[in-house]
């Protein structure tokens, strides 16, 4: 009896996550700063690449992602030792990426950094290389999935959108 309601639960679990695979993606996320819009940009590109980052080994799979003012970014990237990057740089084993707020000034900057960023931890190398292969196919991805606004507009839009959807005070 007890070999036919485990298989029934393996049977029910399976079936669950054939109809939602959603729920075998489970990557723990934490923004910190940035606008709304900014966040939500981050967490649709984070999403797109679950997928590949749910693969890696072990069981935390968490990530933070840090928007800083890009004269404090300069402060920190300095103190990561990370000279040669402009806007963005990862740390790998503390599982935190760190944007400069100059890389949401348009789009196609946004949509060339953060999957870029993404592929260091799908690829979990520092190489530049082997980051903007995996970061080529979650560029496409969010291409198609997270294009905020869905109008064409100027470049300089987006980065005047982020700026207004800005709480009063944080500036």
């Amino acid at each position: 009896m007890e070999y036919s309601a485990g298989r029934s639960l393996r049977c029910l679990a399976f079936c669950c996550c054939l109809f939602s695979p959603g729920l075998l993606l489970a990557q723990p996320l934490t923004v910190i700063g940035g606008s709304g819009l900014q966040k939500q940009l981050v967490a649709c590109i984070e999403h797109v690449a679950a997928k590949d980052l749910d693969r890696l080994p072990g069981a935390d799979h968490s990530m933070t992602i840090v928007i800083l003012e890009h004269e404090r970014f300069l402060q920190v990237k300095g103190s990561f030792g990370a000279q040669r990057t402009k806007l963005a740089f990862s740390h790998l084993s503390t599982r935190r990426m760190y944007l400069s707020s100059h890389v949401f000034r348009d789009l196609d900057t946004a949509l060339r950094c953060i999957p870029h960023e993404l592929g260091h931890f799908v690829t979990r190398s520092v190489y530049e290389g082997n980051a903007e292969i995996a970061a080529g196919r979650i560029r496409t991805r969010a291409r198609e999935v997270c294009i905020f606004p869905t109008e064409p507009v100027p470049r300089h839009a987006l980065s005047s959108q982020l700026k207004n959807s800005q709480a009063p005070g944080t500036e």
